[in-house]
């Protein structure tokens, strides 16, 4: 047994076999770790464990009592994780499976994003590699929960398989035949740009439409207001009031929101259209998509430092940049009426700065003092105008 102390972490690491005949000597060391530990986060490792015996299963069951908060294992192999899930220790205990490694060597790079790199693995599978910031817990794992709840709605989304490891990052393995990522599409043939951007929006409707299961997606307009806590620090009482109740305006609704939605996070295969990054996915209003479009290809438009520096936006000059907006609006609402346009545009671009006050606080020196007290006046000169319906 090996134990790795850190700020906060106790690591016990167990090793070969445990049984009847050692369980008892391991189960005296493991108790003197939790009880020098009430208050710090315990995990125990057992990437390098063979077999576990139910005296090794009790063992962990005591510690578990002795301490306050449940205890976390980790790397299980495929046998060991049926065991603990057959004897129910899966809902007592924070447990994973151990994530088999692979060699992104050698594979083809078909599409770039935020949050990682998407490369073809072989015919049938795709993986998308982490960036190394991109948190496990918050990203990570939820997009692989919340891929599979998408897709058994009806969502045209690839099919998740599993978590893996790539070096020291994650990754996730997705089913894609014959897919390609929507920006390379365009940019390589863009005298079809209109088309497939009609196509992308006429999509989007369509998912929008999906009625979701509450108990399976979270409403990411209770999700928005639950986190306003956190921007207490850039915001005075009455500005946090002002982002309340802009929130509050958006109506309820229980359909599909990818919450991330952009043609970066699409892929065209087989002349259809399949969306990835569902880790922020939910239900609720499609002005929450709206946003991601409307922040790619409106706000940053004449911003030629932006432009260079988005893996989506530098295959465009500004003016394709201007149109793929507006074709995308068009396309979307089913309407040519400039003023009905210009009024939800508003709409959109209040929550598009509410939404990227968080950035300000995930990401701290990302924007200047000046550029945050613009953005604070903006929000607040539309909201002293009247909050209007949300009406589309």
């Amino acid at each position: 047994m090996k134990i790795t102390e850190t700020d906060k972490t106790v690591t016990i690491e167990l090793k070969g076999k445990i049984n009847a005949e050692n369980a008892s000597g391991i189960e005296c060391e493991v108790l003197d770790v939790v009880k020098e530990h009430p208050d710090d986060e315990i995990i125990f490792d057992l990437q390098e464990l063979e077999y576990i015996s139910s005296s090794g299963l009790r063992m962990l069951l005591k510690a578990q009592k002795k301490h306050r908060t449940p205890l976390k294992i980790i790397n299980l192999s495929r046998d060991l994780y049926e065991i603990f899930q057959v004897t129910g220790f899966i809902k007592m205990m924070n447990v994973s499976k151990a994530y088999r490694n692979i060699n992104i060597d050698g594979m083809e790079l078909i599409g770039t994003g935020f949050t990682g790199n998407v490369y073809r693995a072989d015919d049938e599978t795709v993986v998308k590699v982490f960036d190394p910031k991109v948190s496990f817990d918050l990203i990570i794992a939820q997009e692989n929960i919340r891929a599979k709840n998408a897709f058994l709605a009806g969502v045209p989304t690839a099919i998740p398989y599993d978590i893996v490891r790539v070096g020291e990052r994650f990754g996730t393995v997705y089913e894609l035949l014959n897919a390609k990522d929507l920006v390379t599409v365009i940019a390589n043939g863009k005298e079809h740009t209109d088309g497939y951007i009609r196509m992308f929006a006429q999509t989007v409707k369509k998912i929008h439409n999906i009625q979701v299961d509450p108990e399976k997606f979270v409403s990411l307009k209770e999700t928005s207001i639950n986190a306003l806590s956190y921007l207490s620090s850039i915001l005075s009482d009455e500005e946090m009031k002002i982002v309340h109740e802009i929130y509050e305006n958006i109506p309820e609704r229980n359909t599909f929101v990818h919450g991330d939605c952009h043609i970066g996070n699409a892929m065209l295969q087989d002349g259809e259209l399949m969306f990835i990054d569902l880790a922020t996915s939910g239900m609720g209003h499609p002005i929450f998509d709206l946003v991601s479009m409307y922040s790619l290809f409106n706000e940053r438009a004449d911003d030629p430092k932006a432009i260079a520096e988005s893996p989506i936006l530098r295959h465009f000059t500004s003016d394709e940049i201007i149109n793929i907006w507006n074709v995308y609006i068009r396309s979307y609402l089913d309407t040519d009426d400039t003023e009905l346009i210009r009024k939800i545009e508003r709409q959109i671009d209040v929550l598009s700065l509410a939404r990227r006050l968080f950035v300000v606080i995930a990401f701290p020196g990302m924007l200047t003092k000046e550029a945050l007290d613009a953005m604070k006046q903006k929000i607040r000169a539309y909201y002293e105008q009247g909050l209007e319906p949300i009406t589309f």
